[in-house]
């Protein structure tokens, strides 16, 4: 079943967060349809209310970006088929999901619209932002994996998100602009050696990652 009209799912893609409750360092689970549940909201003062109001004990609310928790928490706190109760309020029950199917809707959509967004962008400013090695010319390659060789180029569409990262990530590397024209000659040389391109990464080095070859067709520059 898919959630790509419900609130909820709007809201995570408009703010790229939300919200659990934590007691003893584990989540707070609460009663739907007879049985109990981990329970998400996507807005803190939702959450505050219900959790008082229904006299739930926790200790703190947990503020997660959607990045960070599809990357390093989901598998971690989570199995196929887990489900959770989302924005379950004094008016209403709240949405029973499938937490991973769900993460994943929504982070292939939030991959849709960025690419679209980084490809305006580009096309906008002709310019695209990147890392580099001091005395090299073109941008870095990393990987998911220590032990792998890198295959994914990070790029910004704009300074102040590269800086950022840079700054917390990548300390060791120098920031550097090129020509949309010449981005698109490394993006083909990207989409024939198969390797990816993740598009506008947070600090913590998390964010989309998209094939060359997907970018490549959505690209107009």
């Amino acid at each position: 079943m898919s959630f790509k009209n419900e609130t909820f799912f709007k809201d995570i893609l408009i703010n790229e967060e939300f919200f659990f409750a934590s007691t003893s360092k584990k989540l707070v689970r609460i009663y739907y349809q007879g049985q109990l549940y981990p329970a998400a909201w996507t807005n803190e003062y939702m959450a505050r209310t219900f959790l008082e109001d229904h006299q739930v004990d926790y200790d703190k609310v947990v503020q997660i970006d959607i990045d960070t928790f599809a990357t390093y928490e989901l598998d971690d706190l989570f199995d196929k088929g887990d489900k959770v109760v989302i924005n379950a309020s004094e008016n209403h029950p709240g949405q029973l999901i499938n937490v991973v199917d769900t993460t994943d809707e929504i982070m292939t959509e939030l991959d849709r619209i960025r690419t679209k967004e980084f490809v305006k962008d580009i096309a906008k400013n002709d310019e695209v932002f990147g890392l580099t090695r001091k005395g090299q010319k073109s941008f870095i390659l990393i990987g998911d994996d220590k032990k792998e060789k890198p295959y994914i180029m990070p790029v910004w569409s704009m300074k102040g998100r590269a800086l950022k990262v840079r700054d917390q990530d990548f300390e060791e590397c120098e920031l550097i602009e090129v020509e949309s024209s010449v981005f698109g000659e490394w993006l083909d040389e990207l989409r024939d050696d198969n390797k990816a391109v993740a598009i506008d990464l947070k600090p913590g080095v998390v964010g989309t990652i998209v094939s060359a070859q997907y970018l490549s067709n959505e690209a107009t520059f």
